[in-house]
């Protein structure tokens, strides 16, 4: 199963807020679990690992981006 991880770092998140929705990653369970709340990485390696999931997450979906949405700049 593949599960939308929104960043925890930046792009508008916030108490109770998500991050905007064209800062996403496709991750697994298990993945996205780590990234939020795992306790085996780093602060660093955690954003290492989302946003390096974000950047084969936008160019799978490329092509299929809608035109009105800018690409994100994934330098979060």
């Amino acid at each position: 199963m593949v599960q939308a991880a929104h960043t925890n770092w930046g792009g508008g998140k916030g108490r109770g807020v998500k991050a905007d929705d064209n800062l996403v990653a496709a991750l697994c369970l298990g993945c996205h679990y780590e990234i939020d709340q795992g306790k085996d990485l780093s602060r660093q390696e955690r954003q290492e690992m989302w946003l390096k999931a974000h950047h084969r997450t936008v160019d799978a979906l490329r092509d299929t981006w809608p035109i009105d949405i800018p690409l994100p700049d994934a330098k979060i």
